[in-house]
This record gives C-alpha cells, sequence and structure tokens, in this order.
C-alpha cells in the first residue's frame, strides 16, 4: 500500500454502489456520500477496461505523497495494493486527515512522562510498550499485514461481542486518558494498527502532536507520535486471532466486494465526517469544473484521469478529498471479462395535512406550542451535549443522531436562508417532469426520533401524537396545494410501532429497521397501482418470494459517541427478509425500468450492505411485481437528483415514475443549498 498526496489529506475509504452524493451539481464532482456515507460505492464502478491504477495516475499520487501533510492536506491520494478486507479498511482508516480533528481550547500541560512510563489505563501489556516499530519482535511480513484498530474492533464485536470485549475495554482504556483536560468530546491518543506476531496481537498507539509531554519519536514524521505494545485479548484470544487470520486478513476481495466494505465504511462516516463518495463515471477525470476552485488550484491543473474511488468529506469546514487508486500487484478479482461493472395516508387526493391543525392545536403555531415541554427537554440535552459528538444517549439504550434532534427544534421551514427553503427545488422538480409526462411521487422518510420520542423524553407526547415536527406537515400541506404528490408514511409507521425486535428503527443506528422498509414499501407501492399506466406495465407480474437473512450490526451512531460511553452499546442483531426473483436468484435492481426510486442511505441499508437485495427497492420490486431503479447515495436525499438528471435526457425518457424519498431531517438545515436542477 502506497500512500500518496497534496497539500492536501488522506484518503477515507471508496464506499459501495456508485450513487451520488448530493448538490444538484454534486458536491463537488458528482459525489455520492460515503460507506455502508461514506457514501455508496456499490457495483456500478464505471466500465473501466481496467482495474489497475495507469502509470500516469499512480506517478501523480506519487507526486502529491511529497507535500503530504496529516493536520493540514485537502487532498490526498492513495495506490491502494492489498485486497483483503484489512488492507481495505486500513487504507481508509491510516492517518486520514479527516480525522484529525481541531481542539477548540488548549489543553491543560501534563508532567512529561516517558514511554516506559506510560500505562493509558493497563491497555497495553506491562513491560511490552516501546517507542519504535523496530523495538518490537513484529516482521516484515507481520508489517505488511497491518489493520486498522477500529475497523477491527468492529469486525470483531459483530463476530462475537463477549469475546472481543477485551479489546473494545483496551480502546476506551487509551482513548480515555486526558491527562487532567477534564471529560473531552475526542480523544487525544488512539489505538490506530494492529499487528499479528505469532500467537500475539500487538498495536499502535498514535498521540495527538498537542501532546508535548509524551516523550515518544514520531517515526514516520505526520506530526503524531506513536509507541507499540502488546494487547491481551483476554480468554478468547485463540479464537479471536483465528477469526482474524482466517477471515479478516485471509480471502482477497472481488471488486463488488471491496464495494461493499467501503459502503458500510460510508455509512458509518457519514453522520460524523460528511463524507460521501463521487460517481465514477461522471468524477473521471478528477478535478473537473464542478470541483471547488480552490481546491482544483492547490492541484496545478493536475488530474487524474482513472481514479478508482474520489472521497469527499466536510467534517471541520472546508472539503477535503482522499483520491483512490488500486495497485496493480495484486489484482483484484473481478467479472470473468475482467472488467467492472456498471452497476401521504390520501396518496394525492385532496389536502389532508391542512385540516391537520385543528386535531392538535388549531393553528401550526399553537401545535408548536403545545409541544413546548418536549422540546424544550430535546434543547436542553442538545446544549447539554458537547457539539462534536453527534450521537445522543436516550433512554432504554436507544441512540439518537444529533441531526434528527436539531431538527425538531426547526420552525418554520420555509423561511430557511441561503437556499435551504426545499420547497421551491421540490415543487421545480415536480414540474419539470410532468412537462416531460414523468409522475413524481415525494416520500419524507421520518426520522427515529419522530417515531420514537418518548425514547428520547418523558415529555413526548403519548403515542408519538401529536407530532413532533408540525412545521413539516405544514410543508407537507403546502407541497400539495401546489400540485405535488406526497406517500406520508409518518402514521403507518406510528400506527406500527411495536417493541424489539419489531421496533421500527435500530437501537444504536440511525436508519430503519428491514420491518420499516418492508412496510413503506407497501406504502408506496399502494400509490403506484393506482396510476393508469400501471396495468400495462406489470401485465404478467413476476412472481417474488422472500429468505430471512440475520446479521449482526454495530450502529453507526456508536462511533459518535465519546469513548467511555462506546463500550455500553453492543451491535444488534437484525432480521431482513431478501427477495428472490421466480429465477431462484436475488433480486437486483433494473437500471432500464420505467420506475425509478432517488434516495440516501436509507434506500442503500439493506439493499446495498449488510445482508443486501432486502432493501426498499427489493420490497417494491416484490410489492408491485416488477422490478425498479435505483439512485442512491449517502445522505443526498435532497440532491440526488442531480445524479439523476446527468444519465441524459434519452435515460430519463424511457421512465414513468421517479420516486424521490428525501429523510424528513434533511428539510432544514441541510448542508447543501436546495437548488433546481435542469432536466434534460
Amino acid at each position: 500500500m502506497h500512500h500518496e498526496s497534496a497539500t492536501l489529506a488522506l484518503l477515507p475509504c471508496l464506499a459501495s454502489r456508485w450513487v451520488s452524493g448530493s448538490d444538484g451539481r454534486v458536491p463537488a464532482n458528482g459525489g455520492i456520500p460515503l460507506g455502508r456515507a461514506l457514501a455508496v460505492l456499490a457495483c456500478v464502478l464505471s466500465a473501466a477496461p481496467s482495474i489497475a491504477t495507469t502509470p500516469a495516475d499512480r506517478a501523480l499520487a506519487q507526486e502529491l505523497t511529497a507535500s503530504f501533510s496529516r493536520t493540514t492536506s485537502r487532498v490526498s491520494a492513495l495506490v491502494l495494493d492489498r485486497f483483503d478486507r484489512a488492507g481495505v479498511e486500513l487504507a481508509a482508516y491510516d492517518r486520514n486527515r479527516v480525522f484529525h480533528y481541531p481542539l477548540d481550547s488548549a489543553l491543560k500541560e501534563a508532567p512529561a512522562i516517558g514511554v516506559a512510563e506510560l500505562d493509558l489505563g493497563g491497555a497495553l501489556v506491562p513491560g511490552s510498550v516501546v517507542d519504535t516499530v523496530v523495538d518490537t519482535p513484529l516482521t516484515a511480513n507481520d508489517l505488511a499485514q497491518a489493520m486498522a484498530w477500529r475497523a477491527l474492533t468492529k469486525y470483531l464485536s459483530e463476530w462475537d461481542w463477549e469475546a472481543s470485549e477485551p479489546l473494545l475495554a483496551a480502546e476506551a482504556k487509551v482513548a480515555g486518558e486526558t491527562w487532567g483536560n477534564g471529560r473531552l468530546p475526542k480523544p487525544l491518543q488512539q489505538l490506530a494498527v494492529a499487528y499479528l506476531h505469532e500467537g500475539e496481537l500487538w498495536a499502535k498507539v498514535e498521540f495527538r502532536p498537542e501532546l508535548t509531554w509524551v516523550r515518544a519519536d514520531d517515526e514516520d514524521g505526520d506530526g503524531y507520535a506513536e509507541v507499540y505494545g502488546r494487547v491481551d485479548p483476554g480468554p478468547s484470544a485463540e479464537a479471536i486471532l483465528r477469526e482474524i487470520r482466517d477471515n479478516y486478513l485471509g480471502p482477497k476481495l472481488s471488486a463488488a466486494e471491496i464495494e461493499t466494505v467501503l459502503l458500510e465504511l460510508a455509512s458509518d462516516w457519514y453522520g460524523e465526517l460528511q463524507t460521501i463518495v463521487l460517481d465514477p463515471p461522471l468524477t473521471r477525470p478528477w478535478p473537473n469544473e464542478e470541483t471547488e476552485p480552490d481546491v482544483r488550484d492547490l492541484l496545478g491543473g493536475r488530474v487524474f484521469e482513472d481514479a478508482f474511488a474520489v472521497l469527499r468529506s466536510k467534517p471541520y469546514g472546508e472539503p477535503i478529498y482522499n483520491v483512490i487508486l488500486l495497485g496493480s500487484g495484486d489484482a483484484v478479482a473481478g467479472p470473468e471479462d475482467g472488467t467492472v461493472p456498471d452497476a401521504g395516508e390520501a396518496f394525492g387526493v385532496g389536502n389532508p395535512w391542512a385540516t391537520e391543525p385543528v386535531q392538535f392545536g388549531g393553528t401550526w403555531d399553537a401545535w408548536a406550542q403545545s409541544l413546548g415541554p418536549f422540546t424544550d427537554d430535546v434543547r436542553a440535552q442538545l446544549d447539554a451535549r458537547p457539539a462534536e459528538l453527534k450521537a445522543l444517549i436516550g433512554r432504554e439504550g436507544w441512540l439518537f443522531f444529533r441531526g434528527d434532534l436539531e431538527y425538531l427544534l426547526s420552525g418554520e421551514l420555509r423561511g430557511q436562508p441561503d437556499e435551504r427553503d426545499p420547497y421551491p427545488a421540490i415543487v421545480d422538480f415536480r414540474n419539470q417532469l410532468a412537462a416531460k409526462g414523468i409522475d413524481l411521487l415525494v416520500v419524507f422518510i421520518p426520522t427515529k426520533a419522530e417515531v420514537y420520542p418518548e425514547r428520547i423524553s418523558a415529555a413526548a407526547p403519548p403515542g408519538a401524537r401529536p407530532y413532533v415536527a408540525p412545521y413539516c406537515r405544514k410543508l407537507m400541506a403546502e407541497l400539495a396545494e401546489a400540485g405535488v404528490e406526497l406517500v406520508d408514511l409518518l402514521p403507518a409507521f406510528i400506527d406500527a410501532r411495536a417493541p424489539a425486535p419489531d421496533a421500527l428503527y435500530q437501537d444504536c443506528d440511525a436508519h430503519w429497521t428491514n420491518r420499516a422498509v418492508r412496510l413503506a414499501a407497501s406504502r408506496i407501492a399502494e400509490r403506484v397501482r393506482r396510476y393508469d399506466w400501471y396495468d400495462g406495465l406489470a401485465g404478467q407480474p413476476e412472481a417474488y418470494t422472500t429468505r430471512p437473512a440475520t446479521f449482526r450490526r454495530r450502529g453507526d451512531l456508536c462511533d459518535m459517541l465519546a469513548p467511555d460511553e462506546k463500550l455500553a452499546f453492543r451491535p444488534q442483531e437484525l432480521t431482513a427478509l431478501q427477495v428472490v426473483g421466480p429465477d431462484g436468484q436475488l433480486y437486483v435492481d433494473d437500471p432500464s425500468s420505467p420506475i425509478v426510486v432517488l434516495g440516501d442511505s436509507f434506500t442503500g441499508v439493506f439493499e446495498l450492505e449488510d445482508c443486501q437485495h432486502a432493501g426498499l427497492t427489493a420490497h417494491l420490486a416484490r410489492e408491485l411485481g416488477v422490478p425498479v431503479d435505483l439512485v442512491m447515495a449517502q445522505g443526498s436525499g435532497p440532491t440526488i437528483r442531480g445524479q439523476f438528471v446527468r444519465r441524459g435526457a434519452e435515460a430519463i425518457a424511457r421512465k414513468k415514475l421517479v420516486i424521490w424519498t428525501v429523510v424528513s431531517r434533511d428539510l432544514y438545515h441541510y448542508w447543501s443549498p436546495w437548488k433546481s436542477i435542469r432536466v434534460p
């Protein structure tokens, strides 16, 4: 693995199912939010003639490496020469600039401490801590098999929580040392890299540049000093090491499998790092005219002609790019031909939302005021929590995304400045499609906080009614008045609320469960069947069936907690129903379908990650008896239109229906303007 960059930053990871990022034009280059955020790199890696990077692109990457800075770079490049899961995840995590968060205030100086004196809560075996890698017993082969610690422990926790708990505890102990600076939202040092040596597990600990009192060397000169030590995996050491060797380090991944791993990473990163994966075919060459001018200036006119992935993150203000290239020394397994495949309740009848204030207070403002005790408690919880922590701990072991709670306090959605008002863009998109004879259905996906507000606050309205986001309902009423058709999921979701294992949202993740996916598909299909053209389309409906698939998922919100909070939250065992076609093969979306779904990770979860083939489009196809198309990008519900229209006039003309899904929290203070986008 060769790390290469410019006055710019390290690489996150690719993501899967290339699906674009945001803004009609796409966040600097037609993006796709990374992971399961960082967006979506899936099987549509573009029909590149060769998987390996070109000599010219490799040379540019090597040139950029010379000026790489882990703390200031804004663009980085990495040539990936390892194709096991561990290698791909190491590429995403190791020395990545996106993880160098700013410190808002100066640290309290601690007494100088030498390497031999480091304790770090007992996380490292006493007597094993050394300053440089040459002082360890690690061989060249051990170092070549390095693993990202955070990715490794996530993998192991989903494999066997009890067995991996000692490693998670070691991680928490290292991150929990604040050197007398009180409780910090982010760690000052972390277990960064893991290594196997015979029957032992070794690790590298990295210290932020501000820790001048730690007398450790900075071997690689990246500003982060490091030490090495052995970690005791505990009573299940033998089983853990065998699992690492056989399954985490072992098999080489195909291109599609790499995409899946990256899609999962994207999903994990999006909430905290605002990472997306740019749409490959539309990104090349990169940078292009849609890239920020200052980023193009940094590269001085140079471009990557055939990058495998370009990741865009915006965790601290300005965008950070990571370019990923595939090396040729250990070629990724691909297809046999050597190429990578391209990859309301009234349902528009009347305006039921306009009458809702009569039920819940008389006016929209009175409705909002009636929620005062609840919203006051939500605001207090947000104010009491450091802004850097994107996850909040609710009641009964549930976690919530900060953006979901901020949305509940939004107030009027129509008056947002800087083109954040969703209404004009939605109406304009509807009008442009209608002029071409294409129907539009808009689906606002409720947030976890709207469906289960009592898991946030004891002051929540009983039974989640009145609804806790009244101004979303007001926007729906205004859109319906303008002729926009809406499928309203919230009442059905609240009516279907149930405790685990039948909850509609995951305990420690911002996303819905497969039960909610199936309910949403049923509600959407109910409206689709009422279009005049539907009977002709589904004259001979496909007889889809389902089969259960069980898996574990450590929710995306876990990594948004403080270090000392993470151990309390275990991976959740989930069951989904995969959709199977009449030929016995698992369902796959069809780009030629006249029905297309646009959306973010809520449409990708279960379909492009985890068990796969069990997402919204799969179950919508099962309900309708016809396959559907999917255009998805992590975190890009409002801006996914950009990826759709870039398919061109001919592809768009073949569509009869566009189903545009947007998570309701993105109606408030979305990171990108809600711009109108021309439909060719």
